[in-house]
């Protein structure tokens, strides 16, 4: 579950105020877990937003994967070289 910086504030606020964690939980309508990792990541980064992901980054837009999904619908046999070529073809055209 995603919390906003305010309510990570709100509960870090209420529990320096001596209220527990699992009161805090209930008054803001998370799970206690929530509560525990937000105040966990703040004591560890002294920020209370999210930290950035350690995903692996983005190769394609977003137009570039509904391309690719429309193509894929129009002709399930295609392999994913002849997908990817037409991609560039488009790419290419759409450049020049």
């Amino acid at each position: 579950m995603s919390v906003s910086p305010e309510e990570c504030t709100r509960f870090y606020t209420m529990v320096q105020e001596g209220r527990s964690q699992r009161s805090a939980a209930r008054t803001v309508g998370v799970s206690l877990s929530t509560v525990q990792r937000v105040l966990q990541q703040f004591q560890e980064t002294s920020m209370n937003f999210r930290r950035p992901g350690n995903g692996r980054p983005r190769c394609t837009t977003v137009r570039e994967d509904r391309f690719i999904v429309s193509t894929m619908l129009r002709n399930r046999h295609l392999k994913a070289v002849q997908v990817r070529n037409s991609l560039q073809e488009v790419h290419h055209n759409l450049t020049m």
